[in-house]
């Protein structure tokens, strides 16, 4: 019998939900689908923006590079800009390689009313503004301040590097220029040991360089660019306007004598109002203006005290400084020298040699405390101000205020003030129809201008030694614009004097400097100087035949800021190993590039001042600009 195992199933407790497969495959499906078109939406997404980006971009590339388009077009004379309203460069223009980007670029001055044509408070300052669109409505606005650089940027400059005769101005024997230099005429250094020149800072020239290797370039040798032009008339007459609109505008009373004989001059004072013992505060410069009178008993030289005429028998009277009404013995009044007679009061003898009738006068020459002083000058009155003297008379001022301190002087009637608050219209400028004498301590920031010459006196400094700063708007700072020529002056301050031997036949050696500045023998100048055609001493070539042992070495012209000239002018005459005239030593004043003397001429070079960008929304030019 056989047995079997029989086998029993199990029958499961819960039975199975059917179709839950189905609905499981058919969520994740959907969460792949999801996802598939989350990262697809992600792509495009990208896509769009980098397309929109892109997009962007060339936009407003667009709108930088009008901006730089339209100031090559500046600089290249293509375009101008106007000293009033606005100039559109491009109307919509279609920019090549865009894909159909139009460009709209203004340009408009901006600042002080008065920056005129190439002068300007602190420079000439404009403004582009470029707008680029395209197709799709973007939109870019960018704005690009611009400049133009001042003459005051250089410590050198010519026009044409030849003499008046045509001679080569060569430089040599360590010719030193310590800022920026430019020529458009070639550069001479002089054929010897090197160097013969150092140069400093840049330079650069229309033409060329002879000798380079015999001098020395600190920042790499001479860059050749193209000319830059020299101002004109036209600039002189936008100082003159500005000037005029402050009441600074003069004109001498008495034209005569050769080009540099000045019957006007202006004498700048710093005065400390405050009382804090120092006269470099924002309202403490003024100046006053000193002139001969048609009947000047005196000569008209007095106003420049004047030497009559160089030494020599055929050249001058004899002892004509002797009897010079700018000269006398002085004494100490109030820590002050002061003149109590004048060289030309002191009486002679009727009779007797030569040497006894000029006895007084030889012991009044050879005193050791004698000076010489400029005409009107308070100390050749005893110090006390005249209002006139029996030669000329001071301006009463007719523009502007001063403060109640001030016009309780004895001057303060004939005291001009230098600062807007005392006359909100001085913008910076004095002007002369004519030719003018300088001297004095300025406190301010002022440019002198005259349509002649302008001749340097005595020292011109200013209250704050330049660059004992760091460079601000409100310091001190001169500059001078002549018409013609910058001379140094050869008169009885600057040039040492000389007297006849006790018999009358011949000259007494040394010299003597009746100068009262400290700094004798040289004279000091803080400025920056531009003249239309040369920059050179008064009388700088001894007269015919004269021998060396009387040439008059007038010491150095020590200047701090830049000379800028049609052409250089003479400084003096070497023979012999001795000098007749001045020796010039330059020093460059760096405030002058940030901020120069106002409404100096500008190169008409447009430099970057800042790049900006402007809100598109409810964008419009002519707001835009009425804003600025």
């Amino acid at each position: 019998m056989s047995l079997r195992r029989r086998l029993h199933r199990t029958r499961p407790l819960v039975r199975p939900r059917r179709g839950m497969a189905l609905l499981t495959v058919i969520v994740l499906g959907v969460v792949a689908m999801t996802i598939a078109l989350a990262s697809s939406m992600l792509v495009m997404a990208s896509t769009v923006s980098t397309k929109a980006s892109e997009r962007t971009a060339m936009v407003d590339d667009a709108a930088l590079a009008g901006l730089e388009e339209a100031r090559n077009r500046l600089n290249a004379k293509l375009d101008t800009v106007p000293a009033n309203g606005i100039v559109t460069l491009e109307n919509g223009a279609t920019i090549a390689g865009t894909h159909g980007i139009k460009r709209f670029t203004w340009v408009s001055r901006i600042g002080n009313s008065d920056s005129l044509a190439n002068a300007g408070e602190f420079g000439v300052q404009a403004e582009i503004v470029s707008r680029a669109v395209d197709k799709s409505g973007t939109v870019a606005i960018r704005r690009e301040v611009i400049f133009q650089e001042s003459f005051a940027k250089y410590a050198y400059f010519t026009d044409v590097g030849r003499t008046v005769s045509n001679g080569i101005l060569w430089f040599a024997n360590g010719w030193t220029a310590h800022g920026p230099m430019h020529s458009n005429d070639s550069l001479y250094i002089y054929d010897g040991a090197p160097p013969q020149a150092i140069f400093k800072d840049v330079v650069t020239t229309a033409k060329g360089v002879y000798n380079p290797n015999d001098a020395q370039w600190d920042k790499g040798r001479a860059k050749i660019i193209s000319p830059i032009a020299m101002p004109g008339t036209a600039d002189l007459n936008i100082v003159r306007d500005i000037a005029a609109n402050a009441g600074y505008v003069f004109t001498p009373s008495v034209v005569t004598g050769d080009s540099a004989l000045t019957t006007m001059r202006i004498e700048f004072v710093a005065i400390d109002i405050d009382g804090n013992g120092q006269a470099n505060g924002p309202d403490e410069g003024f100046f006053r203006i000193y002139q001969s009178r048609s009947t000047n008993p005196w000569g008209h030289g007095y106003t420049a005290a004047r030497t009559q005429a160089a030494p020599g028998g055929a050249y001058a009277p004899n002892d004509s400084v002797m009897y010079s009404p700018n000269c006398g013995v002085t004494s100490l009044v109030g820590g002050v020298r002061v003149v109590a007679q004048r060289f030309r009061h002191i009486p002679t003898l009727g009779a007797g040699t030569y040497a006894q009738r000029m006895e007084a006068k030889r012991l009044a020459y050879e005193n050791s405390n004698a000076r010489c002083f400029l005409g009107g000058d308070p100390r050749l009155n005893n110090g006390v101000f005249a209002a006139s003297d029996s030669a000329g008379n001071w301006l009463p001022r007719t523009s502007g205020t001063v403060p109640p301190a001030v016009a309780a002087r004895p001057d303060g009637a004939y005291l001009w003030p230098l600062s807007p608050r005392f006359n909100p219209a001085f913008r910076g400028t004095i002007f002369v129809e004519g030719r003018v004498g300088l001297s004095g301590v300025v406190r301010g920031r002022v440019t002198i201008a005259a349509r002649n010459n302008i001749v340097i006196l005595d020292d011109l400094t200013q209250a704050t030694a330049p660059g004992n700063t760091t460079c601000t708007a409100d310091d001190d700072i001169v500059g001078v614009f002549a018409g013609e020529h910058v001379l140094w002056a050869d008169n009885q301050i600057q040039s040492p004097q000389q007297r006849r031997t006790n018999d009358g036949t011949g000259w007494v050696l040394p010299r003597k400097d009746f100068s009262p500045s400290p700094a004798r023998p040289d004279f000091q100048l803080h400025a920056v100087v531009m003249a239309l055609r040369t920059i050179a001493s008064e009388r700088p070539n001894p007269p015919s035949g004269l021998n060396s042992d009387y040439y008059v070495d007038r010491g150095f012209v020590r200047q701090v800021g830049g000379r800028i000239m049609q052409r250089a002018g003479t400084g003096g005459t070497i023979s012999g190993g001795r000098i007749h005239g001045f020796t010039s030593d330059i020093s460059f004043n760096r405030c002058s590039l940030s901020f120069p003397p106002p409404y100096f001429p500008t190169t008409g070079h447009w430099r970057v001042s800042q790049y900006l960008e402007i809100d598109p929304r409810g964008f419009d030019i002519n707001e835009w600009f009425a804003r600025r």
